[in-house]
């Protein structure tokens, strides 16, 4: 990966044919907003998908693998009405938001049972910086083997970076890196208990769920991604072929 600063990203065309395919946009949460509100309705489930053109019995968000995509404000206050239906216990952490871990915040400690709804609430400061976050079980004692199995979705906060002019003009994608272990008939596949030690990864390698998923891109234009490494173990090396990738932000912000 080539990094450069966000300046150097202005001046930057990537210059790939019309139509050059990269990642598919995701579908969003079930949103109310309001001015200062976000509403969320979140459901953790255990069923059938089509991941990669195959079924599998994986865990999901409303349905879906990865998570529908959560988008706020600094200053917000969010209110995300979560129930579990999976077989067992979980919860919600919102990895990297600056936001309290007591009460009904970002608080890993609290247990929401099968079948049992919990609505999770916090304010993001008015000062909390933009970026590309995310949200997953933190169940201690589940979380890798939650997350492998499908729970992750992107959290969004706006911030100084979108209202940069030529940013905000550039096409917009998320692309979310899962990887599963499934056997051939789709279902699940727990790791030894070295593979527990040295990290599991999963023999199904997916960017939003899919292999090869595209959008369409203008000659001479670029776009704007927003990566999130949701596998629970797997490392990953991105390149665009032929083509300079720049670095403008990491999970702790815009780069000066």
């Amino acid at each position: 990966m080539f990094a450069c600063n966000r300046r150097g990203f202005l001046k930057a065309a990537i210059g790939l044919p019309a139509g050059y395919g990269l990642v598919t946009s995701l579908r969003g949460a079930e949103l109310a907003t309001s001015a200062g509100l976000v509403e969320v309705d979140l459901e953790a489930q255990q069923t059938w998908l089509n991941v990669a053109g195959q079924n599998a019995y994986l865990f999901g968000f409303n349905g879906q693998v990865p998570g529908p995509t959560i988008e706020a404000h600094p200053g917000d206050h969010v209110r995300i009405r979560f129930r579990n239906s999976l077989p067992e216990m979980t919860n919600l952490h919102y990895h990297g938001l600056h936001v309290t871990p007591n009460g009904i915040g970002d608080n890993s400690f609290l247990e929401v049972g099968s079948g049992e709804s919990l609505t999770y609430e916090f304010d993001l400061p008015t000062d909390h910086p933009g970026g590309t976050f995310w949200y997953h079980p933190h169940m201690h004692g589940s979380v890798a083997r939650q997350v492998s199995r499908g729970l992750a979705g992107v959290f969004i906060v706006r911030g100084e970076l979108d209202q940069i002019p030529e940013i905000a003009k550039a096409p917009e994608a998320i692309l979310v890196l899962q990887d599963f272990a499934l056997s051939s008939s789709g279902l699940p596949v727990e790791p030894s208990l070295m593979a527990r030690m040295t990290g599991r990864q999963g023999n199904l390698v997916t960017a939003n769920g899919q292999t090869n998923p595209s959008i369409g891109l203008d000659r001479d234009g670029w776009v704007r991604l927003r990566i999130l490494n949701a596998s629970s173990s797997r490392f990953y090396r991105l390149q665009l072929e032929d083509h300079p990738l720049y670095l403008i932000a990491t999970d702790g912000g815009a780069l000066p």
